[in-house]
C-alpha cells in the first residue's frame, strides 16, 4: 500500500465502522436498510465526502458517493449491499452488538457483507484524507435488497451509468472470484376444489397434483445436473419450497412450489423457462389439470477473463498484502455482478473479506485481520487502476 495512505490507515477506526454497521439491523425481509444507509452517509460527510441517497422503495435507499482524481481517467466502482438475511433465533452471540472476541467480529452481516462495505468505505476515507494523487474517479455504490429481489440494483440501472471496472465486496476469503452461476427463480401453482375431508368422495386435491409435478421436476433436475462447466461445475434445478392447504380437515384448493435453477454460461433464460414449462405442461395435460408458472427472478451467469488486468492486479495485491497465496476461483453463490458485467459490459470482480461458508449462519463472523487486509487491498487496487489510461468516460449519473 502507498506509504502516504498507510500513514492515515487506522485498523481500530475501521473496526469501529464495521461494528457500527452491524449495530444497524437491516434484515431482509421485514426490515429496512435506511438506518445503515444514513449511518454511512454521516460517516462519509464527516470525512469530507458528499453522498447521495436514492430510494428504491419506502425506507430502502441506495447510497452513492464519489472521489474525483486530479485529471480525467478510469472509473472504478466499489459495490456492496446494505441488507442482511434475518438473524434467526439460535445465536450464542448477540447478532447486532458487533462483538469482538478472539480476533473475530461477530454479527449478522459480518461476512455477508457489512465487513466488505466497511472496508470499501474506509478505503475511500483514507484516500480522501491522504490526498494521494490519482486520475479518474472512485465511486462507492451501496444498494438495498440484494438478498431478495434486487430492487436497489434495478432502481440504479434506470440511470445512465458506465465504468471501467467494478469490484463487489462479497465474502471470498480475499480470493479473486471471476465467475459464478446465474440464478432463475420460479413459482408453480396447482388448483383444486376445497371441501370437508370427511364428505368429499372424489377430492380435487391441489397437493396431489403438485406431487406429480415434483416427480417430473426431479427427473428434469437429474438431466440438468449432467450439464457441466470447467470452473463452475454442474447446473442444477431444486424444488426448494412447498406450500399448500389451509387445515388438516379441508381438501386443499391450492398448492405452490418455488423452484431454484442455477444457470451455466451458454444456457439461456428462454431455454430454462421453456424446459420447466414443457415439463409442467406435459404432466398436467396427461393428468388432466391446470397449472400456472411464473418466473419472478433471473440473473444471468457472470464471468471475467482470468487474465484480465482487474483480476490479475487484484490477485497480486491481495497476495502481497495478506502474505498468503490467493487464488483465482469461481464464486459459489450468485451475486449482482451481472447488472454490471452483462447489462453494462463493465469488467467486474467479486472479492471481499469473510467466508461464504459463514454467511447466513448463526454466530456469523469475520476475522478482524481479514477486514483490515481487505481495506488495504481496496486502497492499493484503486491507486493502481486509477492511472493514466483510456477510459469509457464512465460514471455519468
Amino acid at each position: 500500500m502507498d506509504e502516504r495512505a498507510a500513514s492515515y490507515f487506522n485498523s481500530g477506526e475501521l473496526l469501529g465502522i464495521a461494528q457500527r454497521l452491524i449495530q444497524m439491523p437491516s434484515e431482509n425481509p421485514s426490515g429496512t436498510e435506511e438506518s445503515v444507509a444514513l449511518c454511512i452517509k454521516s460517516i462519509l460527510e464527516e470525512n469530507g465526502i458528499s453522498a447521495e441517497l436514492s430510494w428504491a422503495a419506502a425506507g430502502r435507499p441506495n447510497l452513492m458517493a464519489a472521489i474525483e482524481g486530479e485529471l480525467p481517467g478510469p472509473v472504478l466502482v466499489y459495490n456492496g449491499h446494505l441488507d442482511v438475511v434475518p438473524a434467526g433465533p439460535y445465536w450464542t452471540k448477540p447478532p447486532f452488538d458487533g462483538l469482538v472476541e478472539d480476533g473475530k467480529l461477530y454479527g449478522r452481516g459480518a461476512s455477508d457483507m457489512k465487513s466488505g462495505v466497511a472496508a470499501m468505505l474506509y478505503a475511500a476515507i483514507v484516500l480522501k484524507r491522504s490526498g494521494v494523487p490519482f486520475h479518474g474517479k472512485l465511486i462507492l455504490f451501496f444498494n438495498v435488497d440484494e438478498e431478495r429481489s434486487n430492487l436497489g440494483m434495478k432502481h440504479f440501472m434506470r440511470e445512465e451509468f458506465t465504468a471501467d471496472y467494478a469490484v463487489i465486496g462479497e465474502p471470498t476469503d480475499l480470493d479473486a472470484c471471476i465467475c459464478h452461476k446465474g440464478d432463475g427463480r420460479y413459482r408453480l401453482d396447482t388448483y383444486g376444489i376445497s371441501g370437508h375431508t370427511s364428505v368429499v368422495e372424489r377430492p380435487d386435491n391441489a397437493i396431489y397434483k403438485m406431487a406429480k409435478l415434483i416427480i417430473g421436476l426431479e427427473l428434469l433436475g437429474n438431466e440438468v445436473k449432467r450439464r457441466k462447466h470447467e470452473m463452475l461445475g454442474s447446473a442444477s434445478l431444486t424444488v426448494a419450497q412447498i406450500h399448500g392447504g389451509t387445515a388438516p380437515n379441508i381438501v386443499p384448493s391450492h398448492a405452490q412450489i418455488e423452484i431454484d435453477r442455477r444457470v451455466l454460461p451458454g444456457e439461456s433464460e428462454e431455454e430454462i423457462y421453456g424446459e420447466i414449462e414443457r415439463t409442467a405442461r406435459e404432466i398436467s395435460a396427461r393428468e388432466g389439470f391446470d397449472v400456472r408458472l411464473e418466473q419472478y427472478l433471473y440473473l444471468p451467469p457472470h464471468s471475467l477473463e482470468e487474465h484480465h488486468p482487474l483480476a490479475q492486479t487484484a490477485l497480486r495485491i491481495a497476495t502481497e498484502i495478506t502474505n498468503e497465496r490467493k487464488r483465482i476461483k469461481p464464486f459459489l453463490a450468485t451475486t449482482e455482478a451481472p447488472f454490471f458485467s452483462v447489462a453494462r459490459g463493465i469488467p467486474t470482480l467479486v472479492m471481499g473479506p469473510g467466508s461464504l461458508h459463514r454467511a447466513h449462519t448463526e454466530d456469523e463472523w469475520v476475522d478482524v485481520q481479514e477486514l483490515t487486509d481487505a481495506s488495504q487491498i481496496y486502497i492499493a487496487l484503486a491507486l493502481e487502476l486509477l492511472q493514466h489510461c483510456e477510459s469509457n468516460e464512465g460514471g455519468r449519473l
